[in-house]
Formats: C-alpha cells, structure tokens, sequence
C-alpha cells in the first residue's frame, strides 16, 4: 500500500470515529472541502513566484467545542514547484523540481467573534488557526527526453556517493494561518483561508548543502545523477569544484496552501444529553 493511501485510511478512520462519537454529543460537528492551490519557499524560490501555484484539495472534519474554539483534523493534497530559470541571479544553477505533498494533520481554530453556535450570534468572523501535520513529500525533475526522475534516489549531493543516510521523505510541519468564514444557511458554512507550513527539512526541492565530485558521480552512478547533480552542465557550463555552496542549509523550506472552503455542520438531535 502506497503512503499516500494509509495517510487517506488514517483520516477516513478518524472521521468515522469522530462523527460516531458526535452522535452522542449536544454541538455541532462540521466535515468539509477545501479547494485552492499551494506554493513553496526554498532555495529554488527566494521569492513566492504565483506562476509555480499549483492545485490543492483537501477533506476536514471539525468539532466547534464553543462558540470561539475548533479542533480541525484534516487531510490534504498540494503540488510544489520550482526552477532557477525564475531567478536571474540563481539562472546558471539550472536547478528545478516539482513534487506532490500529502498532509495530515491537526489545527485548533480560534474565531475573533462568537461565530454560528447559537441563533443570537455572528454569522461570519475573522479566525486563526495552528496545529501540528506530517506529510509526505517526494522531489522530481525532468531529464533530456521529457521523463520524470525521483531526485532523492540520485543522491544529487553525493549521499550515495558517500554513503550518507538520504533524507526522509516524511516529515513534520507546523501550521499557521488565517481566514474568514461565514454562514450561508443553518447547515452550511463558507470560508476562504491561508495556511502556511513551517517544515523542519531544507530537501523539500532536493537542495540543501554543497556540491559533490562531478566525475566520481558519473563514473560510479551514471550521466544522468551527474548531471542532475550539476544541472549547469546541460546548458554546457563547466563542472563546479566539489564542496562548493550548491544550497542554503541554514534555512528551512515552507509550503503554502491557501483556497476556499465550504462544509456542511451535523446538528444533533440530542439537546438535553448531559454531554
């Protein structure tokens, strides 16, 4: 089974036992959509570049304990991407890379205004959010004829080469975020909101540290990790010296994800339970 199909079994059971549960509960519960797009911050994007955006989505179940606090357990899907072409200054590095993130997760959801859990209050309020989520992430590139390459396999800065233990490739994040959110009818609420991912990797785009021996790569590994390794020399530049900065390895990469969300709120029948 794949990671992403055991990250999506952990959610759905989740939910399952969280929505059993809620039928002996007086509240309101709340299981959504979220439909968006995700970008990245890293050493292939000194910048936010809003052309990289690509498609997020993601399923969440919600407990609305009061009228101010929410716990929010969530699964969600982004696409990252970068390349050294967006950048004049990193343009020689030739660098790029593409991956698909799956994220589950945990946010506690804190609203500035009684928001929804009674008749007399707000129907919309501003509200911020932070939790805890592990992720799976997987960075790709494309080679001479157009294929997709797994560049963590290739050892890209001479983990194989030097026997060195590759990154994982599922990681924790912290989330931070805010959003605005509002009732559309007794049942259903609509919402729009920006969360940003905390990582505690630099290997989100395969780019961290210095650069390894181009020729030991190419004769021990082949062409193409050599020259995934030192993607300057597609563009014909030269090999540069071993050990030289290839990435920033004092900054951690971020992930984004932002859209619109819309769920629908189960209202219990059981008003006078004791819960």
């Amino acid at each position: 089974m794949s990671y992403s199909k055991i990250f999506l079994t952990a959610f759905l059971c989740c939910c399952l036992s969280f929505v059993s549960y809620a039928q002996y509960r007086n509240g309101k519960n709340e299981i959504g959509l979220l439909l968006g797009g995700s970008n990245y911050f890293g050493d292939l994007a000194p910048e936010i570049v809003l052309k990289e955006t690509k498609f997020s989505g993601g399923i969440f179940f919600k407990q609305n304990h009061t009228k101010f606090f929410s716990s929010r357990y969530q699964f969600a899907y982004g696409r990252i991407a970068g390349t050294d072409k967006n950048f004049r200054a990193n343009n020689y590095r030739n660098l790029s890379f593409q991956s698909n993130i799956f994220e589950l997760g945990y946010n506690a959801e804190l609203n500035f205004l009684p928001f929804g859990m009674n008749v007399l209050e707000k129907n919309a309020s501003t509200f911020v959010f932070a939790g805890f989520n592990m992720f799976m992430f997987n960075p790709k590139t494309r080679i001479y004829n157009g294929d997709k390459i797994e560049l963590r396999d290739l050892g890209t800065e001479g983990q194989v080469l030097n026997n060195k233990r590759k990154y994982s490739l599922i990681q924790p994040s912290i989330t931070l975020g805010l959003g605005y959110k509002l009732n559309i009818s007794d049942k259903w609420v609509l919402g729009t909101e920006l969360g940003f991912r905390k990582t505690f990797t630099d290997y989100l785009d395969d780019t961290k540290d210095v650069y390894a021996d181009y020729n030991a790569i190419n004769s021990q590994q082949g062409t193409n990790a050599a020259n995934l390794s030192q993607a300057q020399v597609q563009n014909g530049n030269t090999a540069i010296d071993a050990n030289t900065m290839r990435g920033d390895k004092h900054l951690k990469d971020w992930y984004f994800i932002a859209g619109v969300t819309i769920s629908y709120r189960f209202v219990t029948t059981f008003c006078n339970h004791p819960f």
